[in-house]
């Protein structure tokens, strides 16, 4: 065997070893290089787009002390499940771009074929036949058991020279060839693919942005129930403290028969009462443990021992004063990754229509191959060798409507990503409009519930000085206690419906990524007429 064969043999192997493994670092290296690509406007939907992606436990991220929300919302970010099958999509989106990319590029192939002939017809055998005895074939209208069966068809295969009915000379034939097939032209097909591969990419990523968007929402609503059954347990704790104080005051007016026995009954409800509100307050508060935990990718589910959540502190003035609902509505058409989201979806399905339309065209290939072929045994020589070059013009002319098909799917996915780009503006206006809605009403909840709670406090002090001196009944001292409480757990419900509208109105606007709560227009970036069309609707199909 020659020594050009060795080195074409093991040109294969070769190749082999020289391809790349795929690990977790290049994995998560290629997204951050995607990622660091994609235009400043889409950079900005996302939160943190050039952050290193990590495999590290929550355990590992999360210390005892103070958990503050930026914190979790950081620690979601990196290890939230959603967060992972998110970049997976990312990166089977990057591998249909080197998909595409490849059909520019010949196609190498290596084919060896060896085939051991072991009967031929007489009259296409290559070698020469000699006359000799007429073979027999077993007769097939006697009797026929299991042996005549095997007999049969072991005979064409082990017969011998006297068996077969045609030539029975055995010979190989043994072929091996490189072949290359370069696609010139294709209709712009390729061009196609790969600019739908590319769109589908960033609409991949949107969708990872928007995955951020979510689960920075679910975070802060989790995180803020929590501090909400902390507040409840603070306010049933005081609840209780104050009924205590008042039922060991009436057991020594009782045991100086001040007052009967009914009265000190109150107030042994009233512990009772702060009791249970203190119960149904734990059990808010460790239902927003389990879901924040969750969120952080904890084990178990549960936040570990150490772990302090940041206070309720006091509303700022920008928190308490109302938005611009047209700056944020634009905030949101700008800055929303399902809305862009959107859009490259729709781009996506336009390059699929120039797809589809391509297959109409001819399609023009060079070709070529060199290798050996040899009869009997592959012992090559350079007499062997053979070599060819071809150019290939293949055109469908007919598929049995089949291209007209794909043509129509495309046009009707095209259609539908369109009204489905129109459905997400519509609905990125209404969700912004509703959390402005939900702030505004907090706000005021906030405002007054802070002035009702000063007037209950004062309204329950001199009740409780007037039932001291016998001027007022029990039935004051408990409606003033009951309407303090009830209206100090209305404010702390207020105080965080209103850094959950933010939350949620942050997350309408696709501003999620930074804690503000004003907005000016002119940090606002601006976005080609190429991605909204102009004037915000979609073209008619060509």
């Amino acid at each position: 065997m020659p020594r050009r064969l060795v080195y074409f043999l093991l040109l294969p192997l070769a190749v082999g070893c020289d391809a790349p493994h795929d690990s977790v670092e290049a994995i998560i290296r290629r997204q951050t290089d995607a990622l660091a690509k994609l235009p400043e406007e889409d950079r900005a939907r996302m939160m943190q787009p050039d952050a290193p992606v990590t495999t590290a436990s929550a355990d590992e991220l999360i210390t005892p002390g103070l958990f503050p929300l930026t914190e979790a919302r950081e620690v979601a970010l990196r290890v939230n499940p959603d967060i992972h099958a998110a970049r997976a999509r990312l990166e089977a989106a990057l591998s249909r771009i080197a998909e595409a990319r490849s059909f520019y590029f010949p196609q190498v192939a290596l084919t060896h074929n060896s085939t051991r002939t072991l009967h031929t017809p007489a009259t296409r055998s290559r070698f020469p036949t000699y006359p000799g005895t007429t073979p027999t074939i077993p007769d097939l209208t006697g009797d026929f058991n299991l042996t005549d069966w095997i007999n049969l068809i072991q005979y064409p295969l082990f017969s011998g020279s006297g068996g077969s009915v045609g030539g029975d000379n055995t010979f190989s034939d043994h072929s091996s060839i490189l072949s290359a097939t370069w696609t010139l032209f294709d209709g712009f097909v390729r061009e196609a693919r790969l600019l739908s591969a590319k769109h589908t990419h960033k609409a991949t990523a949107m969708a990872l942005g928007d995955v951020e968007r979510l689960l920075v929402q679910a975070v802060d609503a989790a995180y803020y129930q929590t501090q909400l059954g902390r507040e409840q347990i603070r306010i049933a704790t005081a609840d209780e403290a104050f009924s205590r104080e008042q039922l060991a005051d009436a057991q020594k007016r009782f045991e100086a028969r001040k007052i009967t026995k009914a009265d000190v009954l109150n107030f042994e409800v009233r512990v009772r009462a702060a009791q249970a509100d203190s119960v149904a307050a734990v059990g808010l508060h460790d239902t927003g443990c389990v879901l924040l935990a969750e969120l952080l990718g904890l084990p178990g589910a549960w936040l570990p021992d150490g772990i302090e959540l940041s206070p309720l502190e006091e509303e700022t003035e920008a928190e308490l004063n109302p938005p611009n609902v047209d700056e944020w509505i634009e905030q949101a058409v700008r800055y929303r990754p399902d809305l862009a989201q959107a859009r490259h979806t729709r781009a996506a399905r336009r390059e699929n229509i120039v797809l589809a339309r391509g297959q109409f065209s001819p399609e023009f290939s060079l070709t070529g191959s060199y290798g050996f072929e040899k009869a009997s045994n592959m012992g090559y020589s350079v007499h062997d060798q053979s070599a060819a070059v071809g150019v290939e013009l293949r055109w469908q002319l007919f598929t049995g409507g089949f291209r007209s098909a794909q043509l129509r799917r495309a046009q009707a996915e095209w259609w539908e990503a369109c009204a489905a780009l129109d459905r997400k503006r519509l609905e990125v206006s209404a969700d912004v409009r509703t959390a402005i809605v939900n702030l505004i009403n907090a706000q005021e909840q906030v405002k007054f519930h802070r002035l009702n709670l000063k007037s209950a406090r004062e309204h329950r002090r001199i009740i409780r000085l007037e039932y001291a001196s016998g001027k007022a009944s029990l039935v004051r001292l408990n409606e003033s206690q009951r309407d303090y409480v009830g209206t100090e757990v209305e404010l702390a419900r207020a105080r965080i419906q209103l850094r959950q509208a933010w939350s949620d109105l942050r997350a309408a606007a696709g501003a999620y990524h930074a804690e503000q709560t004003t907005l000016s227009t002119d940090s606002i970036p601006t976005v080609s007429p190429a991605e909204t069309n102009g004037n915000g609707a979609a073209p008619a199909p060509s």
